[in-house]
């Protein structure tokens, strides 16, 4: 059997927690030593984490299809290409825009840092518990879908080689090296269930492969 625990998008927040934790010792560390260079240490401590919340604050507002990831990629490609090429001491381009960002001066205390990590951890941490109270657990015959496991809610449907459905809406999420994520869904004989942002999905996916492609046949010889 396998089982197929669906996530709420919070669970994405995890690096968030670990990248504001970080930054937070680093802050600590920087605020308490006098050195002519910490403020531009805060300001790029700052730059850090607001890159970083931007970039996961993406795949909450955004679904990155094929079609959409390959064309900004492209995209990109192009304005670094041409960027490359209209660099000079006239016209320093990425000069200009390290300069851009330097003068930016974004900087958080350590205050905020930490509870950032807080925020973020308790919002991921909601995701993992509702994902060990309503799962799916597939096997040959039957899908079984446990609503509230803690007071044993659950459903059994019968079902003979389940088809099961694999989708990757998200690139990023897909991609991802945490997390590998994607969309099942299980075809039952009478309605289908759909399971968003499942971890691991490749891993998932040869298993219930395996479920599909086995038939196993119990034989009652009598006398």
């Amino acid at each position: 059997m396998v089982v197929i625990r669906s996530h709420f998008k919070s669970i994405y927040l995890v690096p968030m927690v670990l990248i504001s934790l970080v930054l937070g010792v680093f802050a600590t560390v920087f605020g308490e030593a006098e050195v002519a260079a910490n403020a531009s240490h805060q300001a790029t401590l700052g730059l850090i984490w607001v890159f970083s919340f931007c970039f996961y604050m993406n795949i909450f507002i955004f679904e990155w299809s094929r079609s959409w990831t390959y064309g900004f990629l492209a995209t990109l490609a192009v304005f670094v290409a041409v960027g490359f090429a209209v660099d000079s001491p006239t016209f320093p381009v990425w000069e200009t825009l390290k300069n851009w960002l330097a003068a930016l001066e974004i900087r958080l205390s350590k205050a905020t840092y930490f509870f950032f990590a807080v925020f973020f951890g308790f919002c991921a941490l909601i995701s993992w518990i509702r994902a060990r109270m309503h799962f799916v657990v597939i096997e040959s015959n039957e899908v079984q879908v446990y609503r509230n496991s803690l007071f044993g809610d659950r459903e059994r449907i019968s079902m003979l080689n389940p088809r099961v459905e694999v989708r990757v809406p998200d690139m990023i999420e897909y991609f991802h090296p945490f997390y590998r994520a994607g969309q099942i869904i299980i075809h039952a004989p009478n309605r289908s269930i759909v399971l968003d942002n499942v971890l691991q999905i490749r891993r998932i996916e040869r298993i219930t492969d395996r479920l599909g492609s086995s038939l196993q046949v119990r034989i009652t010889q009598e006398g």
